[in-house]
């Protein structure tokens, strides 16, 4: 297991991060990750009861932002975009949604009144309890299903749509579980909507956008970098360590470095469009809540902080996610 030997065993960072979730959420956070032992219980716990409180996804600009570089409409996010493109005049279709987690995306795409059956599978128990809820108060007719994908049955099943929205970098040995668990599910004019983060292995982050973004973040105005209780600043980002890693979320991008090449190894590619995020993902951790109103000074930090993304891209060469739809190859 080599990532990049950036990655470290534990580090400073690790301290600061255990220092502030015990600070925000009490001792039962860390209890509740040590007595968990299986790998599935690991994962599960992650995501049963989690609410994102300050990740950079929870930012309008920055979802306008992908949405402009799928759709090139700030306003049309990519379910539209695909069902427009590809599934408009289509109908009785079969999407299976692998990691849904509360499962807006299914919900978004059944909207379109042109599927038989969308089915979501996720290990949590409580993200499925919540995407059960959310779709029976819409009337949507979804199935779900609280297991591990690789251990569902579907019979002769085959889908038009196989949807990854952040899921796919969550698989270990991704190129084999292309070509072993997903191609076999995608009916031959079928398409895989892709939506992931194909960065370092483990969230190793290079030294190069570490570099970046602490350079950013030193020229930041104090009141952009406080952290969710209002006092704490954000004063440095850290690579997190491989330990911290494991006891959060062991399936935490065991394999996202081969995730493009798996893709363009198994399927042909219709369109891919790298999003970024080497800057934006790691910069604004813990610090986004600052940039949910309409504040002019907090939307062109954010312009500014996106426009040296773009550089960094341009100029590394280097991707951390991408959007992309594929099909069978034939």
């Amino acid at each position: 297991m080599n990532y990049r030997n950036l990655n470290s065993i534990i580090n400073f960072g690790d301290f600061i991060d255990i220092y502030y979730k015990v600070k925000f959420n009490g001792f039962r956070i860390l209890t509740s990750k040590i007595f968990r032992f299986s790998y599935l219980n690991r994962v599960s716990s992650k995501w049963d009861s989690y609410a994102s409180q300050s990740d950079f996804w929870i930012i309008p600009y920055i979802r306008e932002n992908w949405n402009l570089k799928i759709s090139g409409d700030k306003s049309v996010e990519f379910e539209q975009y695909v069902f427009e493109k590809y599934l408009q005049g289509k109908k009785d279709l079969n999407l299976l949604s692998i990691g849904c987690g509360a499962g807006i995306h299914e919900r978004n795409f059944a909207k379109f009144k042109i599927f038989d059956t969308i089915v979501g599978v996720d290990v949590s128990k409580g993200s499925i309890d919540r995407a059960i809820d959310e779709a029976s108060k819409e009337n949507l007719e979804i199935k779900y299903y609280c297991n591990d994908f690789r251990t569902i049955n579907f019979e002769d099943t085959k889908f038009d749509v196989i949807l990854f929205h952040s899921s796919l970098h969550h698989f270990d040995k991704i190129d084999d579980f292309l070509r072993n668990s997903v191609v076999p599910l995608l009916r031959e004019n079928g398409i895989l909507v892709v939506f992931e983060y194909c960065g370092p292995n483990r969230l190793s982050w290079r030294q190069s956008q570490l570099d970046v973004s602490n350079a950013i973040l030193k020229k930041m105005p104090r009141k952009f970098k406080t952290l969710i209780d209002g006092k704490s600043i954000k004063r440095k980002i850290y690579r997190p360590g491989l330990i911290r890693m494991l006891l959060v979320d062991p399936s935490e991008a065991p394999d996202s470095e081969s995730l493009v090449s798996s893709l363009n190894s198994n399927f042909d590619v219709i369109e891919e469009k790298q999003l970024g995020w080497n800057i934006s993902h790691i910069l604004l951790k813990g610090i986004s809540h600052n940039f949910l109103g309409k504040d002019i000074e907090a939307q062109n930090l954010i312009n500014s902080i996106l426009e040296e993304e773009n550089k960094f891209v341009t100029a590394t060469k280097e991707n951390d996610a991408l959007f992309g739809i594929y099909k069978r190859r034939t």
